[in-house]
């Protein structure tokens, strides 16, 4: 059975954020790469879901914006996306 390519995304977009953000704390990287990274991060995130998506800079809990009706209800409101320059 063939999965669902936007899962597919999801889950290593996913990973990506749960990676730079322990990689950030280690030390193992620097704070402008991870914001390189995160940037990155987004811009595939709009890919899949849309350029309404602002993931990973919204509270949503996983990169996938048909849940954000439910983060809505929470009062988690998903912010811009961090551009750094």
């Amino acid at each position: 059975m063939m999965k669902d390519p936007k899962q597919i995304a999801r889950v290593a977009l996913q990973s990506a954020r749960v990676n730079v953000e322990v990689y950030e704390a280690c030390g193992l990287i620097d704070t402008p790469s991870a914001h390189g990274l995160r940037y990155k991060i987004a811009v595939q995130a709009s890919d899949v879901n849309g350029d309404e998506c602002r993931f990973p800079s919204c509270a949503c809990p996983w990169p996938d914006c048909s849940r954000q009706a439910e983060a809505g209800a929470a009062g988690d409101q998903p912010s811009g996306p961090t551009v750094s320059t």
